[in-house]
């Protein structure tokens, strides 16, 4: 299940990510993009995520800080079974006025890859009925029928009122064949703007050798032989990047025999040294 145009992702996932029943393109869509054009499902669960108190650990894993003030969320529940998918994920949605937008985008990029599976689907199915037409069903086609499983989540970290970025993890499978991808939203709550990588870090070059470094720290083998620092720097900025409490962790295509994906973390402090003059920095912090 290679068709869709995945990013590659994820062996050391990001500590605090909620992968149910297991359990990085950035998003091209812009907040004003319309609701995807999916299914219904057979289920869909909503809960509200409550705030946890200053300095305890939230639902989702990530350490709130004393001066943080966070709007709330909840978490939408999709659970899907037909014939040929069965999926379950989870998505944020920010409660209050104003936010309809970013929800929109946040309900979009957690189904995306639903959506993608249905479009793969439908264009094998296309293929199957011409080669029928002319002869006997190719492979394609027949593979139309077999059965996918889509397992994914997200986790939702809030520095504070002005700033959001949820990382989402996926897990496909379907035959003998099985991806992962992670990707990443970062939104200027005031705005209601996308924030990418390339927005928040202008040294490029001193981020990819600080990158170099913590994988030569704690990298495996066959990432540290993959992931040299000028494979690093050639995927900056365009890699997705999430912000947690005191942390920045990067996402880097690999092989699939690396797991699709490596992240990197760098501690906050040390990944603001390549900061750019962005604002958002006084939102997100640098320690």
């Amino acid at each position: 299940m290679r068709g869709y145009g995945r990013k590659w992702h994820i062996l050391p996932v990001l500590a605090a990510v909620l992968l149910l029943a297991s359990c990085e393109a950035m998003p091209a869509d812009s907040p004003a993009s319309s609701q995807p054009s999916l299914s219904q499902p057979q289920q869909v669960q909503s809960a509200l995520q409550e705030e946890p108190a200053a300095g305890e650990p939230s639902l989702m894993g990530a350490e709130v800080s004393p001066e943080a003030q966070s709007p709330a969320y909840r978490m939408e529940q999709y659970v899907r079974e037909e014939d040929w998918l069965y999926c379950e994920l989870s998505y944020p949605q920010l409660e209050g006025e104003g936010y309809e937008e970013l929800n929109r985008l946040l309900q979009q990029e957690g189904l995306r890859v639903v959506e993608l599976l249905e479009q793969e689907r439908r264009q094998a199915a296309s293929a199957g009925e011409s080669q029928a037409e002319s002869g006997p069903a190719s492979s394609q086609g027949e593979g139309a029928g077999a059965r996918t499983e889509l397992h994914g989540g997200s986790v939702c970290y809030l520095p504070n009122e002005g700033f959001l970025s949820v990382a989402y993890t996926m897990q496909v499978s379907g035959g003998e064949s099985f991806t992962k991808e992670w990707y990443t939203v970062n939104c200027d709550l005031h705005s209601g703007q996308q924030v990418t990588c390339a927005d928040l870090f202008a040294d490029l070059d001193g981020l990819a050798a600080a990158l170099r470094r913590q994988l030569e720290a704690d990298g495996p083998e066959e990432a540290l032989a993959f992931l040299t620092q000028e494979q690093l720097r050639a995927g900056l900025p365009g890699v997705p990047v999430a912000f947690g409490t005191g942390f920045a962790e990067f996402g880097f295509p690999v092989p699939p025999e690396l797991g699709d994906v490596y992240c990197v973390s760098l501690p906050l402090g040390e990944a603001s040294d390549y900061r750019s003059d962005s604002t958002l920095w006084d939102m997100i912090g640098i320690s």
